[in-house]
């Protein structure tokens, strides 16, 4: 995203307000989102597996995503007194991308060791929390060292012009901490996602001689457990795709319909996280989900029932 000034300069604005206004909204919504699907997902104590763990760190780092759109509100109307707010913002919204992105990597790799290798990498879950918090801030900090941070012709994010004037810092740290990587990660996770998807229909329908009684049947159930998790890693790879053409116009003039819909796109990613987590929820475990909206109503119906059966005791009794 293209960068106005910095706060050196004076009269510096964020001029694209509709923009702000997209982005803010969306993550609004994609913040409620993921907090009733993490929400649900605690009611449900899913926690305690890990599928649904590695689901629910995506969805919350989606979470924090999304948050710190709602905070691009703050520079609708900007002045140089909010410049180190619009760092801070700026900042964080880079370490919560990547943190999507590291655990979008790592669903994508425990995926394939299961469909190709019958590896179950649940040991390495510490490695997948701590990478991914700590490979977000390690890289997210250069730009904040360079001083590149700061208000964009978008919204508050790594600048690629300073006082009116392109400025070649902003631009390679650009190419070279998200839209370089989030392309080769785009890359990458196609090809591992075609790779788990054939292995897994293949495992779930072989017929063999020599197959174990009941594999099959197991291998097909392991596939309706895991298909969900596939789910944060395509929408990373579909939903990272308009940002990326919008980027490859460089300084050119981009068409408003593909701005608009790079822009969209950002807070989807997060948007469509909690749904997948809600969608997952409702299909692995539609019997807990239903034991849950159904168990207060029969308790209710009992209750009623006892005291219709008591009073009915208490007018028997009086009668007699």
């Amino acid at each position: 995203m293209e960068a106005s000034a910095n706060t050196s300069c004076s009269n510096v604005t964020v001029t694209n307000s509709f923009l702000i206004r997209i982005v803010g909204s969306l993550g609004a919504v994609s913040v409620a989102t993921c907090l009733v699907a993490l929400c649900w997902s605690v009611y449900l104590k899913l926690y305690k597996q890990f599928l649904y763990r590695l689901a629910s760190y995506q969805v919350m780092a989606s979470l924090l995503h999304a948050l710190f759109l709602v905070c691009q509100f703050t520079f609708l109307e900007y002045d140089d007194s909010k410049y180190p707010s619009c760092v801070a913002v700026g900042y964080m919204l880079e370490i919560a991308g990547w943190m999507k992105a590291c655990f979008g990597c790592w669903i994508t790799f425990h995926l394939f060791c299961f469909a190709v290798f019958l590896k179950n990498m649940k040991k390495l879950e510490p490695l997948y929390i701590i990478s991914s918090i700590l490979v977000p801030i390690v890289v997210s900090s250069v730009p904040l060292i360079t001083k590149s941070y700061g208000p964009t012709d978008d919204w508050c994010w790594i600048q690629r012009k300073k006082c009116g004037k392109y400025d070649l810092t902003g631009f390679v740290e650009q190419i070279a901490l998200w839209y370089g990587p989030t392309f080769v990660l785009l890359v990458l996770q196609s090809i591992a996602m075609l790779i788990i998807m054939i292995t897994m229909y293949y495992r779930a329908h072989r017929k063999s001689d020599d197959d174990v009684i009941g594999s099959r049947e197991q291998n097909k159930k392991a596939l309706r457990q895991l298909l969900p998790l596939m789910a944060y890693p395509v929408l990373f790879c579909i939903l990272i795709i308009p940002p990326l053409i919008e980027r490859l116009y460089g300084f050119s003039s981009i068409p408003r319909v593909l701005l608009i819909l790079a822009t969209v796109c950002i807070p989807a990613w997060s948007f469509f996280a909690g749904v997948s987590l809600i969608v997952h929820i409702g299909a692995i475990r539609r019997t807990d989900v239903i034991a849950c909206i159904c168990t207060p109503l029969a308790c209710l119906l009992k209750k009623k029932d006892y005291i219709s059966l008591t009073s009915m005791q208490s007018f028997s009794n009086d009668s007699n």
